[in-house]
């Protein structure tokens, strides 16, 4: 029983310690659509297009990176525990991501604001 606890704790501490996240799990960053005021609905659609066929490739490098630090987590733990405590994350790519799902929510706002048809 107690090998059990301690085979959990081992676990929970496994986990805990890098800030990576899973793209799903990467918020929107606030955009004010303000700043997509002076375009055109054809021009906000275009826009939008652009941001959502960025997104894709932005979630897989997020995804991507949070397996690859999640697995040098586990071997830092395994080899050198001081090394699982000096992870970095996904940081500059979850900030990419989230700024894509902040405009693409801007530019929805917008579009709404304006009348546009939202396809």
């Amino acid at each position: 029983m107690r090998t059990a606890h301690l085979a959990l704790a081992a676990l929970g501490a496994l986990t805990a310690c890098s800030s990576a996240k899973t793209s799903s799990e990467v918020a929107p960053e606030l955009v004010s659509p303000s700043m997509y005021r002076g375009m055109t609905c054809s021009e906000l659609r275009a826009e939008a297009r652009s941001v959502k066929d960025a997104t894709p490739a932005l979630a897989a490098a997020v995804d991507k990176e949070y397996n690859n630090d999640k697995a040098l987590e586990a071997v830092a733990w395994i080899l050198f525990w001081p090394a699982a405590l000096a992870m970095d994350g996904n940081d500059a790519e979850a900030a990419q991501l989230s700024r894509a799902k902040g405009q693409l929510e801007a530019i929805t706002t917008q579009m709404k604001n304006k009348g546009c048809r939202l396809r």
